[in-house]
């Protein structure tokens, strides 16, 4: 009987899966559709997470998934008014999303969305609006032309951007620098590109090493850097100039890593220098999720099979030295790198007795899979997109997890979690947090020329080990007094906690109280800039007053994106590309691996009617045949007499 029981319910399932039903009670359908995304205003280049309600079921078919495009304010058409070009990696300007709707009628997802910086084509800046559409992939589908008739908007608002900025002839400072402090000074660029005294801002994203060069060869007015030059870097003849510390920050582990079992998005995960080691240096990846001292850090979690190559950084950069250095002062982490471990896991032999610190990861494992991408960007999109560093397709983050180093603001713009860090098991742990990252600048005692530089080894537990800050490096004096008061101007702008550190992006962190750097920028033989709060100041001694502005409303310009492992980007606002596709990891989302459902479960009802017959037959087989034969006499008497009256007839 109990057999019988499963075989008529496979049966069920598969008329189920014939038919489309839902085995489970649906939502409404008929209710309006209505969706939100967190944040939705003050946005730059950066995710959001979307909810919605009132959505049919997502079917095991695939049927009724969510599809999520960026559009204008206001579309009638999805084909002209919105983005459909293809997600990362087939295309740089695709963002489209993909959610799976629940038993009740809700799910989520996350999206990028993209300002005119990255995506030309909506040009969504603050004072144009744009949305997001929300429709469900139904078997008979919809006029593109049109809009589908089940749909929910969500109005977006955007933060002033390079496409606030008036069409630029020619730029008046230039400036290269560290990634995390690009996304700084792209913001403050927008917000000084407008009224009286305006003036533009180039702003060239690549890293310290980068910038320090350029700024030392006269090629850029300002450099921005996390750390002081090597000796090598300088000369007698060398560029005089001043250093101002401008943003305070830090580096993490960031990660996107679902649990297999309950397919939530994992968010606490703990890490030691140790761990980090073993992740940087490529140690059997396939099993780091089984490390015994991973698995007594994280113990409430089911952990993915297995972990993917790190996502690192390819050029010369501060963030990859201040790691290094962080495990090299680390006994573990450098007892594990020489091949002595604790826990008795060998190094990857490539690694072994490897010099840190060092500013370059290289790509030391034969087999190619280790692959640093070009630009912080590059790493954070594959992290995002669950993307290999040598694979150009996605992979599920429950079946593999994925880690990188990344600045902050960059883990922040991407909406990645960042990584508890702590000395071994049974000690503290910390985050990335405001308190923590003030807690280290604390400690940081700064060098004679004024650069801050957080110590391999804290006396506070509480503070954050890879803490940052980020320094402009400017001249003592220009060719043209105007280019001078220029250059000063934007650096006390950016430093006064009313102005521009109070218009940073999300993962910048405030200097704390009193020690945050002073008002006034450098001092040269011919100007001194101070803007003091509530006041004006004139720029390029013109008399003009600082642009319009009103703190905490969040105006202001997010870094533009190129191609994954591309080049040095610039703050034009007019030719920027952008990348995204964006996974749902705490969503069980329809993967290739779940459309092998439907026709498993066909094939399951098909044997299951077999055994239905077989059984029927071995049961009801000799009654059968008896009453077939009982038939066959009563039939043969029935027709007897008829035949004999015909004969006598």
């Amino acid at each position: 009987m109990h057999a019988r029981a499963v075989a008529l319910f496979l049966v069920a399932c598969a008329l189920t899966a014939i038919v489309g039903v839902p085995l489970a009670t649906s939502a409404d359908a008929s209710a309006p559709r209505t969706a939100q995304a967190t944040p939705a205003t003050g946005l730059g280049d950066q995710v959001v997470r979307v909810t919605w309600q009132h959505f049919r079921p997502t079917r095991v078919d695939g049927a009724y998934t969510v599809a999520i495009v960026q559009c204008i304010a206001n579309p009638t058409s999805v084909l002209r008014d919105c983005n459909t070009n293809e997600t990362y990696p087939l295309s740089l300007t695709g963002n489209q999303a993909q959610g799976t709707t629940q038993k009740d009628g809700t799910g989520n997802a996350f999206i990028d969305v993209a300002t005119t910086a990255r995506l030309p084509l909506l040009a969504c800046t603050s004072s144009k609006p744009c949305s997001l559409l929300l429709y469900e992939n139904t078997p008979e589908g919809f006029d593109a032309n049109k809009l589908p008739p089940q749909r929910a908007l969500v109005p977006l608002t955007f933060r002033r951007s390079s496409g606030d900025c008036p069409p630029v002839t020619h730029f008046d400072v230039t400036l290269e620098a560290e990634t995390s402090a690009a996304a700084a000074f792209y913001q403050w660029a927008a917000e000084v590109c407008t009224g009286p005294g305006a003036f533009n801002v180039d702003v060239t994203n690549t890293s310290s090493n980068s910038a320090r060069e350029q700024f030392f060869a006269k090629n850029v007015d300002i450099g921005v850097s996390s750390l002081p030059p090597q000796q090598a870097e300088l000369s007698a003849d060398s560029r005089p100039y001043t250093v101002t510390p401008v943003d305070l920050t830090g580096i993490v582990i960031a990660y996107n890593i679902v649990d297999p079992v309950t397919k939530q998005q994992i968010t606490d995960m703990k890490l030691s220098p140790r761990l980090v080691a073993r992740l940087l240096s490529s140690g059997e990846v396939v099993a780091f999720f089984d490390d015994p001292e991973f698995k007594k850090l994280n113990p409430h979690h089911h952990w993915p099979v297995s972990a993917s190559e790190p996502g690192v950084r390819a050029e010369k950069n501060a963030d990859t030295w201040i790691v290094t250095n962080w495990l090299q002062h680390n006994q573990d982490a450098r007892n594990f790198l020489n091949d002595h471990d604790k826990y008795g896991v060998h190094v990857n032999s490539s690694w072994k007795n490897v010099a840190y610190p060092t500013d370059v990861f290289e790509s030391r494992n034969a087999t190619g899979a280790y692959v640093p991408h070009t630009g912080e960007e590059g790493v954070a999109l594959k992290l995002f997109h669950a993307t290999k560093p040598a694979d150009g397709v996605s992979s599920v983050p429950s079946d593999v997890g994925f880690m990188g180093v990344l600045d902050l603001p960059t883990a922040r713009r991407f909406n990645l979690p960042t990584a508890q860090l702590t000395n071994g098991v049974g000690k503290p742990s910390v985050s990335a947090t405001v308190t923590s990252i003030q807690a280290a600048y604390r400690l940081m005692t700064p060098t004679a020329k004024g650069y801050y530089v957080v110590s391999p080894t804290l006396s506070d537990p509480e503070a954050y080990p890879l803490t940052k800050v980020d320094h402009a490096l400017a001249p003592t004096t220009s060719d043209a007094k105007v280019t001078q008061d220029r250059i000063n101007y934007l650096l006390a702008y950016a430093k006064s906690p009313t102005l521009g550190q109070a218009t940073l992006p999300e993962g910048f962190v405030p200097f704390p109280g009193a020690e945050v750097p002073p008002t006034t920028t450098t001092t040269t033989s011919t100007t001194t800039t101070t803007i003091p709060t509530g006041s004006t100041t004139p720029i390029g001694g013109g008399g003009s007053q600082t642009p319009n502005y009103s703190p905490g409303t969040g105006n202001g310009i997010t870094p533009a994106s190129s191609p994954a492992g591309g080049g040095p980007k610039r703050a034009s606002g007019r030719n920027h590309t952008g990348a995204t596709r964006v996974v749902t990891p705490e969503l069980a989302l329809i993967s290739q691996t779940d459309r092998l459902i439907l026709p498993v479960v066909l094939s399951l009802g098909i044997l299951a009617i077999l055994y239905l017959l077989v059984d029927l037959a071995r049961r009801r087989g000799p009654a059968f045949v008896v009453a077939a034969r009982q038939w066959f006499v009563a039939r043969r008497a029935r027709s007897a007499p008829t035949a004999r009256s015909g004969v006598t007839t």
